[in-house]
């Protein structure tokens, strides 16, 4: 065997060998968490998990839409009647997810019983994740009808800020990956 047939036998040896230990470092190695959300059915934690909420009521729905991966949203001008925490505007246009049903009046719905879709005229309260989601306004993660009146609310959310949070529950929804 010549000088340059043993280098590129070497090379490729090494490139192999280099290659096999980054594969059995990197290709083995894992992380476990857990993907389980906030139980917003305790409003202790609601007011926890969202810094910034508000009561509001629905001016008009601006946009809806459909992503490649099957995820609608609605998007939607609301005007702000009562900051219950946080910093909000006045007015301001939200986005949410739901779910398209053809024979919905307004074709969207949301199979949540917690999470409300705004609706033109309604009042709600709003816990906001993030106040910009790539240009399409604030993300909205708590949307629930405001059935206490606006001063009912405030002062329910006032209480309810004062309350401890409880500890969350066990999370059995863990990814390894």
């Amino acid at each position: 065997m010549d000088a340059k047939l043993w280098a590129a036998a070497g090379l490729t040896g090494g490139l192999l060998l280099a290659g096999g230990g980054w594969y059995a470092v990197a290709g083995t190695e894992t992380s476990t968490h857990a993907v389980c959300a906030a139980d917003l059915s305790k409003d202790p934690v609601v007011a926890d998990e969202f810094k910034a909420m508000a009561v509001v009521e629905t001016v008009k729905n601006t946009r809806a839409w459909d992503d490649e991966g099957g995820s609608s949203f609605l998007s939607s001008q609301v005007r702000v009647l009562r900051t219950l925490q946080g910093t909000v505007p006045n007015v301001l246009t939200v986005t949410q997810g739901v779910t398209k049903k053809e024979t919905v009046a307004g074709g969207y719905v949301n199979d949540d019983p917690l999470y409300a879709v705004l609706e033109p005229g309604g009042r709600y309260v709003v816990g906001i994740e993030t106040m910009d989601n790539d240009g399409q306004g604030p993300w909205v993660g708590y949307v629930a009808p405001a059935k206490r009146g606006v001063d009912g609310e405030a002062a329910h959310w006032r209480d309810v800020q004062r309350a401890p949070v409880p500890a969350p529950s066990p999370c059995d929804d863990v990814v390894i990956g």
